[in-house]
């Protein structure tokens, strides 16, 4: 029984990820979940209050999945290397369509969630990490002689979140099959420019 209940969650889990992905929170009904899902009504409020405490919880998926995919990065690998291992895998993740968190955390970022606070904290207290893991890494390129310094860091970093976000906007806007194809690099030299290194 405790299979079947765990199965249950993960498909609404699984289907309520998706629809806000591509509807947002607010174009998400309950009975879409449930309809995505193949549940009653009865199964979804066995595991959810509602489609908030869903989102929520999703939200806090997608942080441990961001923050796992930044641990996976070597450590002995340049500083240069590190971040593109990172983009270069967010770009495949993005491409395999499998991979909808960074659709979701745009999406439900450019939405009004002022009645819903728990959901601005936990957009607000994601979007604070990912900012300070780029400038992070952005930190120890430029030690490492690896990018440009004439632009302060903290633009360097929007320079990458903007290039990141707007990639994957586009390709929500006009799906292309090379949407994600050397965004890494063009991040990279992006940061290089001006460099003499």
């Amino acid at each position: 029984m405790a299979r079947r209940s765990t199965n249950t969650k993960m498909r609404i889990l699984k289907a309520a990820r998706t629809l806000y992905s591509v509807h947002g929170f607010g174009g998400t009904s309950l009975g879409d979940i449930i309809t995505a899902a193949g549940i009653t009504k009865g199964a979804f409020y066995h595991y959810f209050k509602g489609t908030a405490a869903v989102c929520e919880q999703l939200l806090d998926e997608v942080v441990a999945d961001y923050e796992q995919l930044a641990q996976s990065i070597d450590p002995d690998l340049a500083p240069i290397e590190q971040l593109r291992n990172f983009l270069e895998t967010l770009a495949r993740l993005n491409a395999s369509g499998e991979w909808v968190n960074c659709r979701l955390i745009l999406r439900l970022s450019a939405e009004s969630h002022e009645s819903r606070p728990q959901l601005q904290r936990k957009l607000a207290g994601f979007w604070e990490w990912y900012t300070e893991f780029f400038e992070q890494l952005i930190l120890k390129c430029r030690s490492a002689g690896a990018i440009s310094t004439q632009l302060d860091p903290k633009t360097q970093t929007r320079l990458v979140m903007s290039i990141l976000t707007g990639a994957i906007t586009l390709e929500r806007i006009s799906p292309t099959a090379s949407a994600f194809d050397n965004l890494a690099e063009l991040v990279i030299n992006s940061l290089k420019a001006g460099t003499t290194v």
